[in-house]
């Protein structure tokens, strides 16, 4: 009986790895697509003269992309004196939501500020597209 049970579950487990090959793609053959056989030798081919595609570099910008903007500012640095006039009023107008009270949106450098107005600390930042 046990011989039996051992018999079956090598031929199941033979019978799935089986299964599972039948489903793999193909591997690739060399040369398929220049219409050779396996077998034959290629042909020496100059060298196209057209250059290749270099790939982007990460810190180059890309065309029709702005370049990304290092701000000096951070959240919890105080926000000097000479630089919270510029208090946004219409902050619906830039999409910037209500300020809770005690605080108000500044517009630094183009970006949008929302700073505690007693001490001046950044609470967050937002930078428009």
């Amino acid at each position: 009986m046990k011989r039996a049970i051992v018999i079956a579950s090598i031929l199941s487990m033979l019978g799935t790895s089986v299964a599972l090959a039948q489903n793999a793609p193909p591997p690739p053959r060399p040369n398929a697509s220049q219409g050779q056989k396996p077998g034959q030798a290629q042909p020496n081919r100059p060298q196209s003269s057209k250059p290749q595609p270099s790939k982007p570099q990460p810190n180059r910008p890309q065309a029709g992309k702005p370049a990304p903007q290092h701000s000096q500012w951070s959240r919890g640095k105080q926000l000097p004196p000479n630089y919270r006039h510029n208090v946004v009023r219409d902050y619906g107008r830039y999409r910037l939501a209500p300020p809770p009270r005690g605080y108000n949106w500044v517009r630094v450098n183009n970006e949008y500020l929302l700073i505690s107005i007693a001490s001046g600390l950044i609470s967050s930042i937002v930078r428009p597209y």
